[in-house]
């Protein structure tokens, strides 16, 4: 018969191995205070251990077992608890670990596999268990594990959201920067457009009108001035359909579906070289064109690109003793830049603001022909690559005309 503070043992308490506290640890009588404590042990969803001061596991409530996946305790009694924690999480596991053994509680979170290796993480608090009868000992650890894996993973979750998120408004701000960027370009085109239609534009207009009317005026018999106002009149005509004929080529550079992908500039070059021989047999040039790189750019848009920069190297050497054009890559932080050289006629600086506008020309037409739209047209497409333009020379002497590709330009 018991006391109002004491309880019979139950005999059906299951010993160490089945995971419950032994009866014979209870020296036959469980207080109020012991059996309440066995409860917590044996109902707890957390995983519950005790181990002895070297580590060695001595018991772990059935709830533990089930979240560590032991189908039987028997295989894990007296292994070695430490050995459970492996990688980053070791040291701190260790460290707890000391403090518990001086006997102060200690805690850490780290992660550990359960025994079928699935991934588990944990919020691991560490009890020193003194024996009063030897408090000279190094004691007993009670360890409580609480599995927080949803937790780490619903955290990692929303770690990667954030910095999906954060990437997307990267994206989406570099996204507006460059339409914003190209915005302003456009309503500078416009207004140079504006320009061109009120003075470039009229001009060969104007001379169309005003030869005509003197050719219509001229006598009959006098051949010579009606066969020289004919021919002002033809060039103005050719003329005017060039600058219309740049204005629609400009035009449709700006909805041109870009396809970025990898582009070997050397087998891009040999075809431009060909392309202009064919079309200016004639003009024998020395090339430079050391190894250039791949680069990432739609291969249409760097061909035209290309093309227009090196037939303005071949027009202004015409003139020029030994001419020479090279084309050079130099690697910038993100991009490539690359440079097409001569040593032609080249340009006074202090204007080289205006060569990348449409129809502003630094040479009389009489001395160069061209309708001043190449170089707005590479403007244009470079810029829709998210890259730049510039150009550097001096007069008599040459120019370097430049132009960036990023490593990863937008998409349309």
């Amino acid at each position: 018969m018991s006391t109002l503070n004491e309880v019979e043992v139950p005999a059906a308490v299951p010993d160490v191995s089945g995971g419950r506290v032994p009866a014979a640890a209870m020296a036959g009588t469980l207080t109020w205070d012991s059996a309440y404590l066995m409860e917590v042990h044996n109902l707890s969803p957390d995983c519950i251990k005790i181990v002895d001061h070297d580590g060695h596991l001595l018991s772990m409530n059935p709830n533990g077992q089930a979240a560590m996946q032991i189908d039987d305790f028997s295989t894990c009694q007296g292994s070695d608890w430490l050995g459970f924690w492996q990688g980053e999480d070791r040291a701190a596991m260790l460290g707890a670990f000391a403090q518990a053994r001086q006997g102060r509680p200690a805690h850490f979170s780290g992660y550990c596999p359960t025994m079928k290796g699935e991934p588990r993480w944990w919020d691991v608090t560490l009890a020193p268990l003194p024996d009063p009868a030897r408090p000279d000992t190094t004691p007993t650890l009670l360890i409580v594990s609480r599995d927080v894996t949803e937790r780490v993973l619903a955290q990692r979750r929303l770690e990667e959201l954030n910095a999906t998120l954060d990437a997307e408004v990267q994206r989406q701000t570099e996204h507006l920067r460059r339409e914003r960027q190209l915005l302003l370009q456009t309503n500078e085109e416009l207004e140079n457009i504006t320009y061109a239609m009120s003075h470039d534009l009229l001009t060969p207009v104007r001379h169309l009108l005003s030869f005509a009317r003197l050719a219509r005026r001229l006598p009959a018999d006098d051949t010579v001035k009606r066969e020289r106002y004919l021919q002002i009149i033809e060039d103005s005509a050719s003329n005017l359909g060039r600058m219309i004929e740049g204005v629609l080529h400009f035009s449709r550079a700006g909805r041109l579906e870009l396809r970025p992908r990898p582009v070997d500039l050397n087998t891009l070059l040999r075809e431009v070289q060909r392309d202009l021989h064919a079309e200016q047999p004639d003009h024998v040039v020395t090339w430079h064109a050391p190894d250039l790189p791949t680069v990432q750019a739609d291969a249409r848009a760097l061909r035209s690109i290309l093309k227009v920069l090196c037939a303005n190297a071949l027009k202004f050497t015409r003139t020029t003793p030994d001419p020479t054009v090279q084309i050079s890559a130099h690697r910038t932080p993100g991009s490539w830049r690359i440079d097409v050289t001569d040593n032609g006629a080249g340009f006074d600086p202090e204007y080289s603001h205006k060569l990348f506008q449409l129809f502003q020309r630094l040479h009389h037409q009489n001395e160069y022909e061209g309708a001043g739209t190449g170089l707005a047209f590479v403007r244009r497409l470079v810029s829709r690559h998210g890259g730049t333009v510039c150009a550097s020379g001096q007069k008599g002497v040459g120019a370097t005309f430049s132009f960036t590709l990023p490593d990863t330009p937008p998409t349309d």
